[in-house]
């Protein structure tokens, strides 16, 4: 979880570039651009799914197995498909993109008490 907060704190900076860059706020967005940050951001998010995975995989049960392994291989899917289509100089497609990491994230959530 500790990579998808750190994505999370990232990405949201996005559409306040220009406000960071008019009142001298160097945050990460205005210093490295929207391109860099949003894409750092999706790594991040995927290392996250990555890692519910390899814990997932961990399990004894196979039905466990199966179903985290599943849910985080379509959540991972489901995230690049959509920052595959996002445009990151956008403010409402970038807000949109946000909205669905939150979705991720309770799925996420979902899954998290199978993994033991």
């Amino acid at each position: 979880m500790s990579f998808y907060s750190l994505g999370m704190a990232l990405i949201k900076d996005i559409p306040d570039i220009e406000g960071d860059r008019a009142y001298g706020i160097e945050s990460f967005a205005a210093v490295f651009g929207p391109k860099r940050i949003f894409w750092t951001s999706v790594s991040l998010f995927e290392m996250a799914f990555g890692a519910a995975f390899l814990a997932g995989a961990t399990s004894p049960s196979l039905l466990i197995k199966f179903i985290s392994g599943v849910g985080n291989v379509v959540l991972a899917l489901v995230l690049w498909y959509h920052a595959k289509s996002t445009d990151f100089r956008s403010k409402k497609s970038i807000s949109s993109f946000f909205k669905l990491i939150w979705k991720l994230l309770c799925v996420e959530y979902l899954l998290m008490p199978l993994v033991r």
